[in-house]
């Protein structure tokens, strides 16, 4: 085959499943949900102030390239960028603890490392950062743990090839409606835990005009928690 003629296939063929994506009325609305998505990501973007804001707005790139490849049928590559979107959340929040560590990695001396930025002692979900910062979530702490745990081992399946995660032997490229779900079910469980992550870093810090701006985000995720409820109430709605 001509390697034209096999690049205009291959484009043809993700263009089809971009079609049946837009015409499954529960997988685009799934979709469309997930995308919208980045408008709150680019709410807590606009009240960050520190170093650590160019690798939640890298996160937030990552997480576009997630969509876009979900919705032309690149599902390993769909939940790849899913993984290390919400990798670079984490290490953003992190990183806004450990500047030393945000400025060697900027500087490519350094890896960013899951074990690192979750360790159970010194990482965003340990009683250490959630003492240092909100100490009133403590209570939810492992709660998330587990969940950004959970999100972050079922998307690293795609990228170190598990069985699943491969596509039949046929090599053919058609939408896969229980794959599309799935990254999207994934997406809003990485959503959740981010705003969880943020609030816990930093909600005590921001001023009347910050809180207000973000309050309709968090409050959406987590407005169900008490604490969370507290600190709203205090901006007088």
């Amino acid at each position: 085959m001509d390697v034209a003629e096999y690049y205009r296939g291959l484009s043809n063929s993700r263009t089809e499943i971009m079609a049946k994506c837009i015409a499954s009325s529960e997988a685009f609305a799934m979709h469309t949900t997930s995308h919208n998505f980045l408008k709150d990501y680019g709410l807590m973007l606009s009240v960050m102030s520190g170093p650590e804001k160019s690798v939640f707005d890298q996160a937030c790139r990552e997480y576009q390239y997630s969509l876009e490849a979900i919705i032309r049928g690149n599902y390993r590559h769909a939940f790849s960028s899913l993984r290390l979107s919400l990798e670079l959340f984490i290490a953003s929040v992190y990183f806004s603890a450990h500047l030393m560590k945000l400025k060697l990695w900027s500087a490519g001396t350094d890896d960013l490392h899951w074990a690192t930025i979750t360790d159970n002692d010194k990482g965003v979900f340990s009683h250490a950062f959630l003492g240092a910062f909100n100490a009133e979530l403590g209570t939810y702490r492992t709660q998330y743990a587990k969940l950004a745990s959970s999100v972050y081992r079922e998307c690293s399946e795609y990228v170190h090839g598990n069985p699943i995660t491969h596509e039949d032997s046929a090599l053919n490229i058609e939408f896969d409606f229980d794959k599309t779900i799935a990254f999207h079910e994934r997406a809003d469980t990485v959503r959740l835990c981010i705003i969880f992550v943020f609030s816990v870093r930093y909600l005590s810090e921001l001023d009347g005009i910050r809180l207000n701006i973000i309050e309709p985000v968090v409050m959406d995720a987590l407005g169900t928690i008490a604490e969370v409820q507290g600190i709203f109430g205090a901006t007088g709605k």
